[in-house]
C-alpha cells in the first residue's frame, strides 16, 4: 500500500477566497434585506456570494462548492431539500451525460484520432495550412468530445510536426507557438457549436427550460453556435499566423509525411471503430433531425435527452467485434465522465431557480432598469465583453451559472427575450484565450514549455477583441431568428 500524496498547499488567493466567502455570507445574513427584497431573496444573495467567492478562487474543489445549495437552502428555509436538489437531475444534465458517454467511446477506440488525422492529411504541407488543418480538426472534434481530450489527443502529433519544421528553420519557434495556441483556441471555439460541446451551452438550455419553460433543441443550438465556430476559427488562425506571429515559412513536405505516418500507424479501420462511428452518426443525426423524427408515428415523445441516453445505452449493448473486448464501452472507461461538471451544472440550475422563486430576479431587474434602457445591441456588447474578460479568471461554467439569473433579470427589465443575451453570454464564457489558467486547453499547451505567458496574453487579447465583435454581431443577428417564435 503506497502512501497518499501530500495535500497541495493553497495559494495565497485561495486562502483569501476561503476566508472571504464565509465572511461575505455572514455579513449579508446579519444585515437587513434591502427595501423591496424578501428575506429569502437576501439569503439567496448570501449563498450566491459564498459560492461565487469559492468558485472564483477555487478555495475548495469547484464540485465541492457545488454542493452548497443542497445544504444551505433548506437550512436557511429558502426551499425544501427536494426543491433545492431537483435541478441536479434536470433533463439537460442527462443530455450532457449521454453525450459524454458517446464521446468517451470515440476516445476509447481512438476514432477521434483517426478522424483528426484524415482532416490533417488533406490540408497540404505549407506551415500556415498545417496550422489551419490542426485547428479545423480540433474544432470539429471539440464539438463532440471534451475540449481537454481534443487538445491532449492533438498534442503528440503537433510536437512531431513542429519538430520537423523547426529543424529546418533553426531557433524560429513561432511555428510551434502558433500551432500549440491554435490547438488550444480551436478546442475552446469548437465547443461552442453544440449543446454537448461545452457545459455553458447546456447550462443555458437548462436555465431556459427550468426558469421560462423554453426548450432549446440540439438543432437550434447548432444553427446558432456553428456559424460562430465557422467565423472564430479562421479569425483565430489569422490572429496567430498573420498578426501575432507572422509566419512566412515555405512548404515542408516532411511535415505532411509525419501526418501520413501517424495515420498509417493506426492501420486499417477496425470493427470497433466502425461500430462506434455508426452509433455516433445515428446519435448526431437524431439530434439534428429530431423535429422531423417526432412527426413519425410512435416518435412524438422523442427528445434530445432521450437520444443521448439511447446512445449511451447502445455503447454498452453493442459488441465491439474485437477479440476479448466485450462491448463498445465498459463501466471502467465510463467512470472517466467528469462528474464534477455535472455537480457544477446542477448547482447553477439550483441557484438560478432560487433567484427566480424568491423574487430576487425581479428585484435585480428593477436595479438594472437603467442599463435596460440602452439599445439591445449595446446591452449585448457590454454583457459579452464583461463575460469574456471575467472568464479569464473564473471557470466558464461557474461564470455562466453566476451570471444567468442576472441576465434573466436584465432581460425582464428591458422587456426583451432572455435568450437574446443569455445564449451569446454562454458562448462568451468559453472564449478565454489570454491566460494559462483560463481554460484546460490553455493550461495543457502552456505546460509543453514552448509558450511564454506574454505570447499567450498578446495573441489571446487580440482574439478576445475579435470574439467580442463576432459573438455580439452574430448573436444579435442569429438569436432572434433561431430562437424566436
Amino acid at each position: 500500500m503506497t502512501d497518499a500524496a501530500p495535500p497541495e498547499r493553497l495559494a495565497a488567493y485561495q486562502r483569501i477566497g476561503l476566508a472571504v466567502g464565509p465572511l461575505l455570507f455572514a455579513v449579508i445574513l446579519l444585515s437587513p434585506a434591502p427595501e423591496g427584497l424578501s428575506q429569502a431573496g437576501w439569503q439567496v444573495v448570501a449563498v450566491a456570494a459564498l459560492m461565487a467567492a469559492w468558485w472564483a478562487t477555487e478555495a475548495i474543489p469547484v464540485p465541492a462548492t457545488s454542493l452548497l445549495p443542497i445544504i444551505l437552502f433548506p437550512l436557511l428555509g429558502v426551499s425544501s431539500v427536494d426543491a433545492a436538489s431537483a435541478p441536479y437531475s434536470s433533463s439537460v444534465i442527462y443530455l450532457l451525460l449521454g453525450g459524454m458517454m458517446v464521446a468517451l467511446t470515440l476516445e476509447r477506440w481512438q476514432l477521434h484520432k483517426r478522424l483528426a488525422l484524415l482532416i490533417l492529411a488533406r490540408v497540404g504541407d505549407h506551415p500556415s495550412a498545417i496550422i489551419f488543418g490542426f485547428m479545423a480538426a480540433t474544432a470539429a472534434l471539440s464539438m463532440w468530445v471534451s475540449n481537454t481530450a481534443a487538445t491532449m489527443m492533438m498534442l503528440p502529433i503537433a510536437f512531431s510536426v513542429s519538430t520537423v519544421v523547426m529543424a529546418e528553420h533553426g531557433d524560429d519557434r513561432r511555428f510551434a507557438i502558433a500551432l500549440l495556441l491554435g490547438i488550444a483556441y480551436a478546442a475552446s471555439i469548437g465547443g461552442l457549436g453544440t449543446l454537448v460541446g461545452t457545459p455553458p451551452n447546456a447550462l443555458v438550455a437548462g436555465y431556459m427550460r427550468e426558469t421560462y419553460g423554453v426548450e432549446i433543441t440540439f438543432a437550434q443550438w447548432m444553427l446558432f453556435g456553428v456559424p460562430v465556430v465557422l467565423c472564430l476559427t479562421p479569425a483565430a488562425w489569422w490572429v496567430l499566423t498573420r498578426w501575432s506571429f507572422r509566419l512566412n515559412l515555405p512548404a515542408n513536405p516532411e511535415a505532411g509525411a509525419v501526418i501520413e505516418r501517424e495515420l498509417a500507424a493506426l492501420g486499417p479501420i477496425t470493427t470497433p471503430e466502425r461500430r462506434t462511428m455508426m452509433v455516433f452518426a445515428v446519435v448526431a443525426a437524431a439530434w439534428v433531425f429530431n423535429p422531423l423524427l417526432r412527426l413519425l408515428p410512435g416518435l412524438s415523445g422523442l427528445t434530445d435527452t432521450g437520444v443521448a441516453m439511447a446512445g449511451a445505452l447502445a455503447v454498452f449493448l453493442i459488441p465491439s467485434g474485437a477479440a476479448q473486448s466485450g462491448f463498445l464501452m465498459t463501466w471502467q472507461s465510463a467512470v472517466r465522465v467528469p462528474w464534477g461538471v455535472i455537480l457544477l451544472f446542477g448547482s447553477g440550475l439550483s441557484l438560478a431557480a432560487m433567484v427566480s422563486d424568491t423574487g430576487l430576479a425581479h428585484w435585480v431587474g428593477n436595479g438594472l432598469s437603467g442599463l435596460a434602457t440602452l439599445p439591445t445591441l449595446a446591452v449585448l456588447a457590454i454583457v459579452v465583453t464583461l463575460v469574456i474578460f471575467l472568464t479569464e479568471l473564473t471557470s466558464n461554467t461557474g461564470t455562466t451559472a453566476t451570471i444567468l439569473p442576472i441576465l434573466g433579470a436584465l432581460a425582464t427589465a428591458g422587456g426583451f427575450d432572455p435568450l437574446l443575451i443569455a445564449a451569446p453570454a454562454a458562448l462568451a464564457a468559453s472564449c478565454a484565450f489570454m491566460l494559462p489558467v483560463a481554460t484546460a486547453p490553455n493550461a495543457v499547451v502552456y505546460s509543453a514549455g514552448f509558450i511564454r505567458v506574454p505570447d499567450m496574453a498578446q495573441a489571446g487579447f487580440r482574439l478576445n477583441l475579435l470574439g467580442i465583435v463576432v459573438i455580439t454581431g452574430l448573436g444579435y443577428a442569429l438569436a432572434p431568428v433561431v430562437f424566436g417564435p
